[in-house]
């Protein structure tokens, strides 16, 4: 079973990603944590399982990039999928991100309806598409 991960400051963000999960798989939960630090500090608990991780770039305390380097670096971690989750559509955030080990780029889908849309299409990717 895929978890379900995601890495973003905004409580409305989480709020509207657990509702469009409801209507997509309501087996499934959303794991959200509020910063990249309180991620990091349990990134053990994620190592050899089947997790995606959906994370926001802009944050306080610790950027999405920083967040994504240290998972990165870490040995038992680096190959969790992270997809970067993000309201930027700048060219330099999306080539960084690829640099620094992104699995995929995509903009945050605007409101309830765009979001079941990328749910159903992500879920069908990495659980259905993607091969591990």
């Amino acid at each position: 079973m895929l978890n379900l991960i995601l890495i973003d400051d905004d409580p409305d963000e989480a709020y509207i990603l657990r509702q469009a999960l409801n209507r997509v798989d309501k087996d499934k939960t959303l794991l959200h944590f509020n910063n990249g630090n309180q991620f990091i500090e349990s990134l053990n608990k994620f190592k050899g399982t089947q997790t995606l991780v959906l994370l926001d770039l802009n944050m306080p305390q610790c950027s999405g990039i920083e967040v994504l380097k240290k998972i990165k670096a870490n040995k038992g971690a680096a190959n969790l999928p992270v997809v970067i989750y993000s309201n930027s559509n700048s060219p330099h955030d999306i080539e960084i991100s690829y640099q620094q080990g992104a699995n995929s780029y995509v903009r945050k889908p605007q409101g309830l309806n765009e979001t079941v849309d990328f749910l159903t299409a992500l879920l069908n990717y990495w659980q259905g598409i993607n091969k591990t």
